[in-house]
């Protein structure tokens, strides 16, 4: 399972694969890389919609 651990609450994110490894970070740093991803997501996104209106 993964989970997702804010302000001490444990949240299972169910219908995410599991990794063989666990990496800790804060919620700084996830809300950091979230925002990295979305950004390149949108990217991608905007970029095939031109492409494919």
């Amino acid at each position: 399972m993964v989970f997702k651990v804010v302000d001490g609450k444990v949240k299972n994110l169910s219908g995410y694969d599991e990794w063989s490894e666990i990496i800790e970070i804060d919620e700084t740093t996830f809300k950091k890389l979230h925002l990295n991803l979305c950004q390149k997501m949108g990217r991608v996104v905007r970029t095939n919609f031109m492409d494919n209106p």
